[in-house]
């Protein structure tokens, strides 16, 4: 009898645990799993309208959108330069650096973008000119709709 007694303590204890590592394992899988699955649309996010771009003259736009990430949602904001060429048409660069990530800007009297951090310099239309930037500045995906100048943003 007694020997019974334990096996079945045992056996109860097992279920338990067994229970227990179940209702805490599958919310706990479901988190880290979930995003990897979840599809995610695109985004498109207003820049402003497009016929405050001059030609020749990269002009910055502001935005932000909010983000999200597995279970936390942050407001991320961010500048984009749009450039008219004659001939050419319209593109939206990206005012982060290619080698840390630091923010670029515009100077009028060089013709550049400068990255203040390291020295980088870049062309009218993103080209690395000198310094250590490996790439030049990335373009963003564009459109226009309703008179607005729009980018994608890329999920993740």
């Amino acid at each position: 009898m007694q020997e019974s007694r334990r096996t079945f303590l045992a056996w109860l204890t097992g279920v338990i645990a067994a229970v227990i590592a179940v209702l805490a394992g599958v919310p706990l899988l479901g988190l880290f799993v979930a995003p990897a699955l979840k599809r995610s649309k695109e985004l498109w996010v207003d820049l402003g309208p497009v016929g405050k771009v001059p030609e020749n003259e990269p002009t910055p736009f502001t935005f932000s959108y909010e983000g999200a990430t597995s279970w936390l949602q942050t407001m991320v904001s961010g500048t984009a330069y749009a450039v008219r060429r004659p001939g050419e048409g319209i593109y939206v660069l990206s005012n982060i650096c290619t080698h840390l990530g630091c923010p670029v800007h515009w100077e009028d009297e060089l013709r550049r973008f400068r990255c203040p951090c390291h020295g980088g310099d870049f062309d009218i239309e993103g080209k690395v000119v000198s310094g250590p930037p490996p790439k030049p500045l990335p373009r963003y995906a564009f459109r226009v709709a309703k008179g607005m100048l729009q980018i994608r943003i890329e999920p993740g």
